[in-house]
């Protein structure tokens, strides 16, 4: 394997386990560790760390290790803006006649969204919400937007998941339970009623990480 795939590898590897909640926020990590877990040297685990503290993930202190670091509610509030703005767009171009959607695949996303709740698959219920809001997208055809929803993704469910791995009570609804909402209005044709749920949860989600300090 090149310099190059390795270096590719190790940064894959170390990303998912951060994302995912393998390695959990406040974790330090080292290098010497990381090598003998992905068998292979500390060049290419050095590589994969550089980028991952370039994208947000991990800060390292002389001497100590690398640190896992949290993806604050603030962030990813920007983000949720983000994904907001974009849906609604979408559908204010939907209303003129402009776009369709695919209602199939928005209901079969649905259906695995809410089984990945009942499963307790937290990646799973997230990864579901951000593929529905990724098939709304799709409807535009829209390079741009389906690029800019994957950098977001794995900060999404980063923050997502490790807060659900430190607080599991209660189960995440209100996703699952907006995109149901969404659905309806959609197959009804109801397209105002698609973008007041979106913002009910945008503000409903805003005003409880405000209540808690979480922002």
């Amino acid at each position: 394997m090149t310099q190059e795939s390795l270096e590719k590898t190790a940064y894959e590897k170390l990303r998912h386990r951060i994302v995912y909640g393998v390695y959990m926020p406040g974790v330090m990590l080292s290098e010497n560790e990381l090598a003998t877990e992905f068998g292979m040297s500390r060049t290419p685990v050095r590589a994969a760390i550089s980028l991952l503290e370039r994208d947000g993930f991990l800060e390292s202190f002389k001497g100590r290790g690398v640190l896992v670091k949290e993806i604050s509610f603030r962030k990813f509030c920007e983000i949720y803006e983000v994904l907001v703005s974009m849906q609604l767009f979408t559908l204010d171009l939907a209303a003129a006649g402009q776009r369709s959607f695919d209602l199939e695949r928005l209901k079969a996303c649905l259906d695995k969204q809410l089984a990945a709740r009942e499963a307790d698959d937290y990646a799973g219920y997230y990864e579901a919400a951000l593929d529905f809001i990724g098939i709304m997208l799709g409807s535009g055809r829209n390079e741009f937007m389906m690029q800019v929803l994957d950098l977001c993704r794995s900060k999404f469910i980063c923050r997502m998941v490790t807060f659900r791995k430190q607080h599991p009570e209660p189960k995440p609804q209100w996703s699952g339970w907006t995109n149901d909402q969404v659905y309806e209005a959609l197959r009804e044709g109801r397209i105002v009623s698609a973008k007041e749920a979106i913002l009910d949860n945008y503000d409903r989600t805003t005003r409880q990480l405000a209540y808690s300090g979480m922002m």
